[in-house]
């Protein structure tokens, strides 16, 4: 049993936070109340680091117990730890600097899904939801889509967090990591051709704030279905690693996915048919704007490629998702990842911590 005290104001925020993971790591992983009853410290974003309660601390010189920085998100490792790269590095904190384990979707095998990406499993309404949504989808044949496509009320939607600012454009090309809010706010702002909508809370001050809502996903899922023809499915952060559900929900609501992802992004290990998708990595957001813009529905023979290809990914997405096994597995996946590398770190134990990366 590997006992841990996690804290900090994201802790919610990691795979030992979240209800639907919680039977995974029954019997392996315990909740000590106290500093001085763990193993390790977890924590899920180096500002919480950086704001370690002093009790924290105290044991920490005193026992000399791992620190683990738990991060799922490339978002917070990128515009805040500055380090995205690193398995081993120093964080200043209030008590001074302390050394921390940093097991992220770079530096860790945890969130290097195999079948199915991890922020999915983190909710077993995505799956719920998937299942329904794709079933009906796949039902439906090329004209069909063809003939959606056409009727939707409006060309373009994004819905996503609007975030301006060149400091979001931070990039670590060894890594192939990207900040991406200030590029997709500069491409939302920039289509103009035909019915543009720009959803959300950062669009439209009238509406909720996502932490407001019972069921964000649900009403983002009865927002977009069958509304649009494009959905701008970017991500806060290019990782190849990384991939929430904004994809996957432009193809649940039956729009074309708007989307970046280099070479070695794992989007195509997916292996959807690539006009099924609009990938637009590379581009400025000007260029990036200006191809959404010249999208001509109107062109019979593009429109025929395109609805085949999404009618061939719509099937592909269904046997994906609406197979319990391939979630099943995902999950032992996730169990067996995240174990094995606590319990190297404790292994490891502080005589012998790894020189620290400057990356």
């Amino acid at each position: 049993m590997i006992r841990i005290f996690k804290t900090g104001a994201h802790i919610r925020r990691t795979p030992l936070s979240y209800p639907a993971l919680a039977p995974l790591f029954d019997g392996h992983i315990q909740e000590a109340e106290t500093p001085g009853e763990a193993d390790l410290y977890v924590f899920a974003h180096i500002l919480d680091i950086e704001n370690a309660p002093r009790e924290l601390v105290e044991d920490w010189r005193l026992r000399r117990r791992p620190i683990v920085l738990l991060s799922e998100e490339p978002f917070w490792d990128t515009l805040w730890g500055r380090q995205p790269l690193a398995r081993h590095r120093l964080a200043d904190s209030s008590w001074g600097r302390l050394p921390v384990h940093q097991l992220t979707h770079h530096s860790s095998a945890i969130f290097r899904f195999a079948r199915i990406p991890y922020y999915l499993l983190t909710n077993h309404r995505f799956a719920n939801a998937y299942a329904a949504k794709f079933a009906r989808n796949a039902r439906l044949t090329p004209a069909d889509w063809r003939q959606a496509f056409l009727q939707r009320r409006s060309h373009l939607a994004f819905l996503f967090e609007r975030r301006d600012g060149a400091h979001h454009s931070l990039r670590w090309p060894e890594g192939d990591i990207t900040g991406l809010c200030h590029w997709r706010t500069q491409v939302a702002q920039a289509c103009r051709q035909g019915c543009i909508e720009r959803l959300g809370r950062s669009w439209q001050p009238e509406r909720p704030a996502r932490g407001q809502l019972a069921d964000w996903h649900l009403d983002k899922l009865a927002l977009l279905d069958g509304r649009t023809r494009v959905a701008g499915a970017f991500e806060n952060t290019h990782q190849p690693d990384y991939i929430t559900e904004k994809l996957f929900d432009a193809f649940a609501c039956g729009a074309l996915p708007a989307y970046t992802a280099g070479p070695r992004h794992r989007v195509h290990d997916l292996d959807l048919p690539a006009a099924s998708w609009l990938n637009l990595h590379g581009l400025s957001a000007a260029r990036a704007a200006a191809r959404l813009d010249g999208l001509d529905w109107g062109d019979a023979a593009w429109l025929e490629r395109t609805s085949e290809a999404y009618a061939a990914a719509q099937q592909q997405l269904s046997a994906l998702l609406g197979n319990p096994r391939n979630w099943l597995l995902e999950r032992q996946r996730l169990q067996t990842a995240l174990l094995a590398e606590f319990r190297s770190i404790l292994d490891q134990g502080s005589s012998t911590w790894p020189e620290l990366s400057a990356a």
